[in-house]
């Protein structure tokens, strides 16, 4: 049966998902480089300003319709179908009107968010802003299929479409300014939507959802989706709320510490355009692994499975800390090299380092969060994520303001969410009592692990340096002996998480 898949079935699967969605970061990294390359940190941020304010946006459109549809679908297969259609509509109406209010009043919110030239850009996420909500509900439904493939096509197709572009556009605009630079990679998102919703619509064409000739009735169902999909935004709208919000108040208190606009516009984007991404990279990994778990614990809880859903929860918590850590140390120690030889960036090391945890309570926050998502506890996230915000909030206000505390103000911000709304998960699933002594034997097993293998990379790094090599190429060796070990021993791991 399919809700009887064993635990390596779901690591398979997720490394299906994780395989396409390193393809798109991949893409992703490689317009973000080529960008910051052009434009610059300052370019980056005000980038970075206006996609804060679409990401607010998209999710107040769209809530969390996709993913209350994808989990009711995972239930409920044959009735899916006509729950997409009913949803579709108020979609397209919103994201129509969402559209044509964020055009006429481009003017106001680039005064909002203190540089009115990015009027211009916020103009260019108009035709985005009506297409990618109904995408995303589309993607939902099928997530709720588990049609895995042709949601991973869409997404190359999708990420393949708007880096290409931004490429395109952003040399030809560069010449009229930076703001009509930053303008043309933002159009990228439309057309990469636009292909990508074209490509599912096709994929519909030739595999049509099998519909019952007299389909059973959705008016019982329809208002409890409804509720699950605004619990659900509920949780999921804090952070874009938040990310917005910071996108008002960074540069308008780094101004107050004494930074110019022009400054405060280059720290910003260092952060969150490069930092960040750097920091989330490797989360795409425990992003797959939700994304394939969510749908099968539901099922399980549902189908009042216990043993197997507590099973596959425990199993990918334990999945996000080994990758956490290796990841983790990784962007410490080489958050250097990140900075100038990827991005070339000098000022973007330490916020880099200061963020080199993130993979790791940011796995564990979404797998306990799509825990307690799956046993119709929705509004409990909710909670530890508003905490967290707030807390963000106090940090960000009192030091970003202080000079010479921009950075750390900003790191700490972040850290301080992530740990805060991590930590609360933890606490109503009673992780910590239920922690034994043997789990946090093994824990610190890979923590010494983990410091052994950089160790050791750092050794034979110096027993190379007396050849004549090229410093770049030190760099790489030593990258890929990390990698190595670390994939030799997440490969070990992995298999005593997984065996019965």
């Amino acid at each position: 049966m399919k809700n009887d898949l064993k635990l390596p079935l779901l690591l398979k699967q997720t490394m299906v998902r994780a395989n396409a969605m390193i393809v798109v970061k991949a893409i992703g990294l490689i317009g973000k480089v080529f960008m910051i390359r052009l434009v610059g940190a300052e370019g980056m941020g005000l980038y970075q300003l206006v996609y804060s304010f679409y990401s607010l946006v998209l999710m107040i459109i769209s809530g969390g319709l996709p993913t209350a549809l994808a989990m009711f679908t995972a239930k409920h297969t044959a009735k899916g179908w006509r729950l997409f259609k009913i949803f579709s509509i108020p979609i397209i109406l919103t994201g129509l009107a969402c559209s044509l209010l964020t055009y006429w009043f481009s003017t106001p919110l680039a005064k909002l968010l203190g540089y009115p030239q990015i009027n211009f850009v916020i103009r260019c996420l108009a035709p985005a802003i009506l297409t990618v909500p109904l995408l995303s509900l589309l993607r939902g439904y099928l997530q709720g299929l588990e049609k895995y493939t042709a949601i991973a096509i869409s997404e190359i197709i999708e990420q393949t479409a708007r880096i290409g572009t931004l490429m395109l556009l952003v040399p030809l605009f560069i010449q009229s300014g930076i703001e009509f630079a930053v303008g043309g990679a933002v159009l990228g998102t439309f057309t990469g939507a636009l292909l990508s919703f074209a490509v599912l619509i096709a994929f519909f064409m030739y595999n049509r959802p099998s519909v019952a000739l007299s389909p059973p009735s959705i008016r019982t169902d329809l208002p409890l989706v409804v509720q699950a999909s605004f619990a659900i935004a509920l949780t999921r709208l804090l952070i874009p709320a938040s990310d917005f919000m910071d996108a008002i108040i960074i540069p308008q208190r780094l101004q107050v510490a004494g930074v110019s606009s022009k400054e405060a516009a280059e720290m910003f984007g260092i952060v969150t355009g490069i930092a960040l991404v750097v920091a989330y990279m490797p989360t795409l990994i425990t992003g797959a692994l939700t994304h394939t778990l969510t749908m099968k614990i539901t099922a399980d809880w549902q189908n009042k499975k216990y043993n197997s859903f507590y099973k596959k929860g425990y199993a990918a918590i334990e999945v996000a800390w080994v990758w956490g850590l290796a990841s983790g140390f990784f962007i410490f120690k080489y958050a250097p090299d990140i900075s100038l030889l990827v991005f070339d960036i000098q000022n973007a090391e330490i916020p880099i380092k200061s963020l080199a945890m993130l993979p790791l309570l940011v796995g564990w926050r979404e797998i306990t969060t799509s825990v307690l998502w799956a046993q119709n506890r929705k509004k409990t996230p909710f909670i530890g994520l508003c905490t967290g915000v707030l807390a963000n909030f106090i940090i960000l206000y009192s030091l970003v303001a202080i000079p010479d505390f921009g950075y750390t103000g900003m790191s700490l911000g972040i850290i301080t969410l992530e740990l805060i709304a991590t930590g609360w998960n933890f606490k109503v699933l009673q992780l910590f009592q239920r922690a034994k002594s043997c789990l946090a034997i093994m824990l610190l097993v890979d923590i010494l692990v983990f410091e052994a293998i950089l160790i050791v990379g750092m050794l034979c790094s110096k027993t190379l340096s007396s050849l004549e090599w090229p410093e770049t190429a030190h760099i790489i060796v030593e990258v890929i002996h990390y990698c190595f070990w670390c994939a030799l021993y997440l490969k070990v791991r992995l298999k005593s998480v997984f065996k019965e």
